[in-house]
């Protein structure tokens, strides 16, 4: 239950504003959750309660490391970077450290040093969840499949309620075109954590992918459902209503995510190209329009124009 734990952790840290501990724990759950932002704050709090503490610092690399990967913000990396190699001078034995600056090193496209960094990490716990689970990340970076595979199995065994690791193989066996392991990987991270509007985003895109443009569009609901404000799942949604002419859920998907702040081509024309279906080209032209103005060679916006042209 991580919505559970989130929520507790916050008590705790209420009432103990000095104890860094419920913060480096509500960090590491955030930024499992894909709310790396948040993540880095609650990190930062705990750091500055207690700047010698390489569990803190970690937490601060982890919730660093996944911001900047997420955005491609490689100054976010480079603070990672610090963070990680501070916990790891502070305490040298703690597994965790050098398994966050293992995907901080995998990231930075130091492939050598991540795969060293993890097999540390492994050999100082085997026990560590994130210790497999990033020496698989390590092995996957220098595409070693069966033996990337094999780690995030292991991460797996360690923490079967964990959805990391599911979500991992799903990503790996998606990247070697094996689209059914995919979404056996990808289903049972939302069984695990059924509130992960990431990893239902995750499920229901591959089941768009897979050609089932009805099952993604069920999934997909339960993933802005699961979260109110994850802008992905409602894109997602919106192109699945697209290819099954539910026009007006569509606009009603895409504009959801433009309130929010998407800003991506594909959903500016295929929400023109909705109103343009339903016969409201005065409602579909101005979307157009701006498809063309970020790339004029949108072509499914120029024949959305040229659809509306007379009407």
């Amino acid at each position: 239950d991580m919505d559970g734990a989130l929520a507790k952790y916050g008590e705790a840290a209420a009432l103990d504003p000095e104890d860094p501990d419920p913060l480096i724990w509500q960090s590491l759950l955030l930024t499992l959750r894909q709310f790396p932002e948040e993540a880095v704050e609650k990190a930062r709090e705990a750091v500055g309660i207690a700047p010698d503490s390489a569990e803190a610092l970690s937490a601060l690399c982890m919730a660093l490391e996944w911001d900047g990967a997420n955005s491609g913000d490689q100054a976010k990396l480079q603070d990672a970077l610090g963070a990680c190699l501070s916990a790891t001078d502070l305490d040298p034995a703690y597994a965790e450290a050098h398994a966050y600056l293992s995907e901080v090193y995998a990231d930075l496209g130091r492939k050598a040093d991540a795969l060293e960094e993890a097999r540390l990490a492994v050999a100082l716990d085997d026990s560590s969840v994130f210790a497999h689970r990033n020496l698989g990340y390590a092995l996957e970076k220098q595409r070693k499949y069966q033996d990337s595979l094999a780690e995030y199995q292991r991460a797996s065994q360690l923490h079967p309620r964990l959805a990391q690791p599911y979500i991992d193989m799903g990503r790996l066996h998606k990247a070697h075109n094996r689209l059914k392991d995919a979404l056996a990987s990808y289903e049972k991270a939302t069984v695990v954590d059924p509130n992960s509007a990431f990893a239902l985003d995750l499920l229901g895109w591959a089941y768009f992918e897979a050609g089932d443009h009805q099952r993604a569009a069920v999934v997909l609901k339960k993933a802005t459902e699961a979260d109110p404000t994850y802008i992905p799942a409602y894109g997602h949604l919106g192109l699945a209503y697209y290819v099954i002419r539910n026009y007006e859920d569509a606009i009603a998907a895409f504009r959801t995510a433009f309130d929010l702040g998407a800003d991506k081509l594909e959903y500016y024309y295929e929400l023109g190209l909705s109103y343009v279906y339903l016969d409201r080209c005065d409602e579909a032209r101005p979307w157009m329009e701006k498809a063309i103005e970020m790339d004029p060679t949108a072509w499914p916006a120029w024949e959305g124009l040229d659809l509306c042209e007379g009407k």
